[in-house]
């Protein structure tokens, strides 16, 4: 299953709620104009989630709590930041960790209850949940349901408690995946209320219509070739 939208239409409470009804086992991944980030998910359950700055907390909580120093920290994030391998930090970060497994979940509870309720001040953006081809093992995860985890956020979310910094309104977000520049013309035709269809469609889908022809000259295919011509439309 592959799932998208934007989040302005559908707010990742509510997507995450869903994912959990249906026990759906796979990644939410997330963007905004801001920054980008991962939930990864086994049978509906949020087993982490990952963000440049939640990883981070988490390398200073496992500070915190003893189970790595400063130093063992800092050598992940030399060596892991760039993995080759697909896995995330917070995943290398726990591999790391030099603590019982108990210790290392009450760690990951409170951790992963504070980036669900950073989670709920998310307001744009667009999120897509799909099935990686090679499944992410983490030594340890949430112990808390998906459902107690949203609603505690909800509750401190209510009581008036803040992220960690603002997120930035623009008015118009900006597609960090396109590797082109849009014109009227293509966003008429591909850009949609939810989803901006050019984005999502399949790179297997254009290359066969584009027969390998550059991607510089994408713009110029677009605005000449008649839309009912395009096999995948």
């Amino acid at each position: 299953m592959i799932l998208w939208g934007d989040i302005a239409e559908f707010p990742l409470f509510s997507v995450l709620q869903f994912l959990a009804s249906q026990r759906r086992t796979g990644v939410l991944e997330i963007q905004d104009f801001e920054e980008q980030g991962a939930v990864y998910l086994s049978a509906g359950r949020i087993e982490a989630i990952s963000l440049a700055q939640a990883d981070e907390d988490l390398g200073s909580r496992l500070v915190a709590a003893g189970a790595l120093t400063e130093t063992e920290v800092k050598a992940c994030w030399m060596r892991w930041s760039n993995d080759d391998e697909g896995l995330p930090l917070l995943a290398r970060l726990l591999q790391a960790a030099h603590a019982d497994t108990a210790a290392l979940v009450s760690v990951i509870d409170r951790h992963a209850a504070d980036q669900v309720m950073q989670l709920m001040y998310w307001s744009t953006g667009t999120f897509r949940f799909v099935k990686p081809a090679r499944v992410v093992h983490f030594r340890v995860v949430p112990s808390i349901p998906v459902e107690n985890l949203l609603l505690d956020a909800y509750r401190r979310v209510d009581e008036g408690e803040r992220p960690r910094r603002e997120k930035v309104l623009v008015e118009e977000e900006l597609c960090m995946s396109c590797t082109m520049e849009c014109s009227d013309k293509i966003k008429a035709r591909y850009l949609k209320q939810d989803v901006c269809l050019w984005r999502n469609m399949p790179s297997v889908l254009k290359d066969s219509h584009f027969g390998g022809r550059r991607k510089k000259r994408t713009r110029e295919i677009l605005e000449d070739d008649d839309p009912d011509d395009l096999s995948f439309i």
